[in-house]
């Protein structure tokens, strides 16, 4: 990258860091500002921008890759390389508020649509793979079970917190303190202090840290859009 010294440095400015290899952990961490600064550059003709990006999310692609189609990884991760840098590039814009989010699902709906395509049809060719079902509509996604659930993963609420909640408002309708109290063999006083503190810690975390659920709410939609086409993952499972 010597010849390109100049940009590079734009783009480590952008990023807030001071080397190469923290600029690609940047752009592999989902640094959006980096990657809108390099998708825009990308978008003004700057070749190294996608070389670049392309390197960066070499984790995602990999990841990517197990359901693309063919025989092997190599060649299932070159199906993948050609629907990021034919598809999902030129059709993200630097303005979208989950750019990194979009590169990942727009590749994966390009590879795995390709499981339904003729052989002789190439990534380029497969259309509505970047429609609005792909936009990120946080709301529709944003479920109790996905919020309990990531603030699990997380650490906010311990697994006793998880439960008891699940069971006082994981059902059509709340079911009553006395209920839940009953069913976990604790008196109500105790449940109620736990589920206030647990709640508590649910809500400043939500505050916080709502760009994470944001992106774990929408991942949450995309593996829910996955299961209700058991032909499509069948079809990949069979591939990988």
């Amino acid at each position: 990258m010597r010849g390109h010294r100049a940009q590079v440095s734009t783009w480590l400015r952008a990023a807030g860091v001071t080397t190469v290899e923290q600029l690609f952990d940047a752009l592999g961490g989902r640094d959006t500002d980096s990657t809108a600064a390099l998708l825009a550059d990308h978008r003004r003709g700057v070749a190294l921008a996608s070389t670049v990006l392309l390197g960066a999310k070499a984790v995602m692609l990999s990841a990517v890759a197990r359901h693309a189609p063919g025989d092997s990884f190599d060649e299932r991760f070159q199906v993948t390389v050609d629907a990021f840098l034919s598809c999902a590039l030129p059709k993200v814009k630097p303005s979208h508020k989950y750019a990194d989010a979009q590169l990942y699902w727009i590749t994966l709906r390009t590879v795995t649509k390709l499981h339904e395509a003729p052989l002789w049809v190439s990534a380029t060719e497969v259309d509505d793979v970047a429609g609005d079902d792909v936009c990120a509509d946080i709301e529709s996604c944003l479920t109790g079970d996905v919020v309990l659930d990531w603030a699990l993963q997380r650490g906010v609420i311990t697994a006793q917190d998880h439960h008891a909640l699940k069971i006082r408002f994981g059902g059509d309708s709340a079911v009553s303190v006395r209920e839940v109290a009953a069913m976990l063999g604790v008196t109500e006083d105790k449940l109620e202090s736990q589920l206030r503190r647990a709640t508590k810690r649910l809500r400043d975390a939500v505050i916080a840290h709502r760009d994470d659920l944001d992106r774990v709410c929408i991942a949450a939609r995309w593996n829910r859009d996955e299961r209700s086409a058991p032909q499509l993952v069948a079809d990949t499972g069979a591939a990988a």
